[in-house]
C-alpha cells in the first residue's frame, strides 16, 4: 500500500510527468523504427545505432529545453535547441543514409 501511495504522490508533479512522458515517447519511437526497418528488411547495427543516438539526443533536447525554461535560463534553452537539436538531426541523417546504402548494396548484389 505504501508503494501505491508513493506512486500517486510522484506522478502528478509536472516535472516528473514530463520526464516520464518523454521516456515513453523515446521507447515508442525506437520500437516503431525497429519494427519498420525490420519489416522492410533494412535493419543492421550501424543504421539502428544512429537512429538510437538520434532519438536519445532528440529526447535530451526536449528535456534540456524544458528544464532550462523552468529555471528561466532562456539563453541556455536556445543554445540547447541549437546544439543538441542539430546533433539529433545529424544523427538522423546519418541513420537514414546508412539505411539507403544498405538498400542500394542489396540491389547491386542482385544485379550482378
Amino acid at each position: 500500500m505504501h508503494i501505491i501511495i508513493s506512486l500517486v504522490k510522484w506522478l502528478p508533479t509536472v516535472h516528473q510527468l514530463v520526464w516520464f512522458i518523454t521516456g515513453g515517447l523515446m521507447f515508442a519511437s525506437l520500437t516503431y523504427f525497429h519494427m519498420k526497418l525490420k519489416q522492410d528488411n533494412k535493419v543492421n547495427k550501424l543504421n539502428f545505432t544512429f537512429i538510437l543516438l538520434s532519438v536519445c539526443t532528440f529526447a535530451f533536447t526536449i528535456l534540456w529545453t524544458y528544464d532550462s525554461y523552468l529555471e528561466n535560463e532562456v539563453r541556455a534553452a536556445n543554445m540547447g535547441l541549437l546544439v543538441f537539436g542539430g546533433l539529433a538531426v545529424v544523427f538522423a541523417i546519418l541513420g537514414y543514409r546508412f539505411t539507403q546504402k544498405n538498400n542500394e548494396s542489396n540491389v547491386e548484389r542482385e544485379g550482378l
